[in-house]
Parts: C-alpha cells; sequence; structure tokens
C-alpha cells in the first residue's frame, strides 16, 4: 500500500457534537460495542496554503478502505472541509474523531485497537 515509511500524523478527538448523554456511535466488533470513527480532512479550499491535502485524502481513504473490509462499519463517513486544521505540516495528517460525548472509555479504547490493526494493514 503505502509502505513502511510512510508518514501518519493523526489527531484523536472525541466528537462533540450532539447531546452529551445520548449520543454515541457504535458498531459491533467481535460480539464487543466499539466507538465508531471518523476521518476529518482538511482542504486548501478555504484559501490557506495546504499543498498536501490530496495525499492526506488518499491515505485516509486507503485507511477507509482498509477498515471496511477488516471492520465492517468502524469508520463514519468521512468528512472534508474547507479549512487546514494544521493538516498541512506534513503528509497523512488527519484528524480522526473517536466517538462521541456518550461513549464509554473501554468503547474508544477498543475502537483504537482495531485502528491500530487497520494501520498495521495499510502500511505493510
Amino acid at each position: 500500500m503505502y509502505g513502511k515509511d510512510t508518514e501518519l500524523v493523526i489527531d484523536l478527538h472525541r466528537d462533540a457534537v450532539g447531546n452529551g448523554d445520548t449520543y454515541g456511535p457504535t458498531v459491533m466488533v467481535n460480539g464487543q460495542r466499539v466507538a465508531q470513527l471518523m476521518f476529518v480532512i482538511g482542504t486548501d479550499g478555504g484559501g490557506s496554503e495546504h499543498p498536501n491535502w490530496v495525499q492526506n485524502l488518499k491515505i485516509a481513504v486507503k485507511i477507509q478502505e482498509k477498515a471496511e473490509e477488516m471492520y465492517p462499519g468502524l469508520f463514519r463517513s468521512m468528512i472534508v472541509r474547507n479549512s487546514r486544521y494544521n493538516q498541512h505540516v506534513a503528509k497523512g495528517a488527519s484528524i480522526i474523531e473517536v466517538g462521541a460525548t456518550a461513549n464509554t472509555l473501554e468503547e474508544c479504547l477498543l475502537s483504537m485497537q482495531c485502528l491500530a490493526n487497520i494501520i498495521e494493514e495499510v502500511c505493510k
């Protein structure tokens, strides 16, 4: 795919969308409830210099495609925005939203285990 020399910079967030006590997107993985993930990719559409945004997007798409093979439904739909979110500082930079305000710590930790497995496969 991309190889061992691929740069990845992942800015992990918890999605603050929705009511704090009621919205916690999950998917079942191996019989366990896991927090869903979501990429947020910035572009140069807002006028700020961001020469690597297409490469960042391509890497995020590869990761999300591998995730769908390994853990169907783990990722929510990707968001692409006209802000660069400091993603111009490195190739392979992205934001990943981990669940939302109502997800448990356990759900989020389980999704991080899945993400680590996915990245290992993509970067072989």
